[in-house]
């Protein structure tokens, strides 16, 4: 059993010695290079250091001899060398010999793989649209192979996607998936997954759990002795004590991994995000000069790059605001302009990338388990009558589904229409409690009369768009207390005191989408906040019960109209 290592041991041993006298001659011929082994060609390029001519000549060896050789994983693996020593366009042009390479000998585990290796490539270059183009040619081939690391690191990439997209849940489904995978048979997958789950949990306000995953990661990557990640998890824990309101913690770890993060180059997003978080740190301890600096940074790989994510918007408000603060209307206006740029730029982007993720990777998966599913229960003989029956139920269930869908969109245009009339709401369905009584309220007409006064004012006013408004402030607000103003607008409005500031609130963001249509490009949330209302739910929830279709759907109507 010894023999062999003893005999690469020699072998390495005298390579060596070639090494020191390649070195002493690099310009030598490439062809005396040929009769080395692949991993040792690849040792020579990896510790090539900053010898770019001795380097040169044992990537084009490796290259050649594959091409001698006719070894098209080598082949492919040679110009996959090339690509993670170049820059710029370089990459795509190495990226793109990789895919023809693999495609030129029929192998689908390969074209696979040149494929996911070309959507990183663009990834790493913030071209997201065609990353992922990329990511869903390489799916249709790895769907048909068994190879767990491939799928898994398509997963990964795919998660990358949903995390850009701000699909936080979705991104760390796919990362707990291949976690396990990841820790037993790749150390920079591991480490980049736990990274990524550690950011997912940061943006949906776990901080506790993005804290946990973050410190594991350290601890991991000083166990597995693989520091290359070191410096973004530094910059995760920064932005957490950031987001927590503990600037001080986090301007110590935000400057520290900024400066790794220079140190090592080549990475404006990462610096730009640093930068981004240093400045709403520095603006908040009021330093504010300080603050607009890492926030022009923005701005400026916006229009220099094209490259904005939702989390980095923040800088356009605080441009806006510290030149307002100026009397500089222009330069404020220019960043309010600027910011609805970056809005329109990301809105386009994410809606490509849900289109294509939605309908390229998460249905083809699912079918791809149904038909697994389907698979097995042809296999089991005793489940075939079972097989038919689901089939036959599913068929039925898409038709009544599909019937459903067109008469829901038939109503919901018809009363999209009605409301472009000014036509009332559809009346409610009657509520067995809160029902408008039939006699007459044991009230002093003179204290209705008030109460009905400060209503009418509180409308006029639109002091049901304060997000804090709650039926006990709207009874401090009209001067009565809780329970004769429930029954004053149970009586005189026919509902609750919720439904009716809910119902203000909807009637009120309805009649600014007819006069602005901008605002028909919101997102939920947006318009919800636009509205005073505190919740997305609760306002999607206001909205369907007040004029009997989605916010989704008028929304989606007027953009056509």
């Amino acid at each position: 059993m010894q023999q062999p290592m003893i005999g690469k041991l020699i072998v390495s041993l005298f390579l060596m010695g070639m090494g020191t006298l390649w070195a002493q001659d690099p310009t030598g011929q490439v062809d005396s290079l040929l009769g080395l082994e692949y991993y040792v060609l690849f040792e020579r390029i990896r510790s090539s250091g900053k010898d770019t001519i001795a380097r040169g000549s044992y990537l084009k060896a490796y290259l050649e001899k594959a091409k001698k050789e006719n070894n098209a994983t080598q082949w492919v693996q040679g110009y996959k060398n090339y690509l993670h020593r170049s820059s710029g366009k370089a990459r795509l042009a190495y990226a793109d010999s990789m895919v023809s390479t693999a495609k030129s000998v029929m192998d689908t585990a390969l074209i696979g793989s040149t494929y996911l290796t070309k959507g990183i490539v663009f990834y790493s270059e913030k071209e997201y649209k065609r990353a992922l183009e990329n990511y869903l040619l390489a799916d249709e081939y790895l769907a048909r192979i068994d190879d767990a690391y491939l799928h898994h690191k398509l997963q990964y990439n795919i998660a990358l996607v949903k995390y850009y997209t701000e699909h936080y849940d979705e991104a760390v489904v796919l990362l707990n998936k291949g976690l396990g995978y990841f820790k037993e048979h790749s150390v920079p997958g591991y480490l980049n997954s736990l990274l990524l789950l550690g950011r997912c949990h940061q943006q949906m306000e776990n901080y506790g759990l993005s804290r946990k995953v973050n410190t594991l990661g350290m601890e991991e990557g000083q166990r597995l002795e693989f520091h290359s990640l070191d410096r973004y998890f530094v910059q995760s824990e920064g932005i957490n004590y950031a987001l927590q309101g503990d600037y001080p913690m986090a301007i110590k770890y935000l400057d520290s991994g900024l400066q790794l993060i220079r140190y090592k180059g080549n990475d404006f997003a990462n610096e730009v995000l640093t930068g981004f978080y240093l400045g709403r740190c520095h603006w908040a301890s009021g330093q504010r000069e300080r603050a607009v600096r890492y926030f022009k940074q923005v701005d400026t790989v916006f229009m220099e790059r094209n490259y904005i994510k939702a989390e980095l918007l923040g800088a356009f408000s605080y441009l806006a605001e510290y030149y307002g603060a100026q009397d500089r209307p222009d330069l404020q206006l220019a960043y309010l302009n600027r910011h609805i740029s970056a809005i329109d730029f990301l809105r386009e982007q994410h809606q490509y990338l849900d289109d294509r993720v939605k309908h390229g990777y998460d249905l083809k998966s699912i079918q791809r388990e149904k038909q697994h599913i389907l698979g097995m229960l042809s296999v089991r003989e005793r489940q075939k009558n079972i097989g038919v029956g689901v089939v036959v139920l599913l068929s039925i269930l898409m038709l009544w589904l599909a019937w459903h869908y067109r008469r829901t969109r038939k109503l919901y245009q018809k009363r999209f229409e009605a409301i472009l009339a000014g036509e009332n709401p559809p009346a409610r369905k009657p509520e067995k409690i809160h029902s408008v009584p039939s006699h007459p309220l044991d009230i002093s007409r003179e204290k209705i009369d008030a109460v009905l006064v400060r209503l009418e004012r509180f409308e006029v006013r639109r002091d049901f768009l304060d997000p804090k408004m709650s039926a006990g402030k709207l009874a401090v607000l009209v001067e009565v207390n809780g329970k004769y103003l429930s029954q004053i607008i149970t009586h005189y409005k026919g509902k609750r005191v919720t439904e009716y500031i809910n119902d203000l609130r909807v009637d009120h963001i309805i009649e600014q989408m007819k006069i602005d249509q901008k605002l028909a490009r919101y997102s939920n949330r947006s318009l919800a906040g636009e509205a005073g209302f505190n919740s997305e739910r609760t306002f999607i929830k206001a909205f369907k019960s007040r004029v009997g279709i989605t916010p989704m759907f008028f929304m989606e109507r007027l953009r056509t109209k």
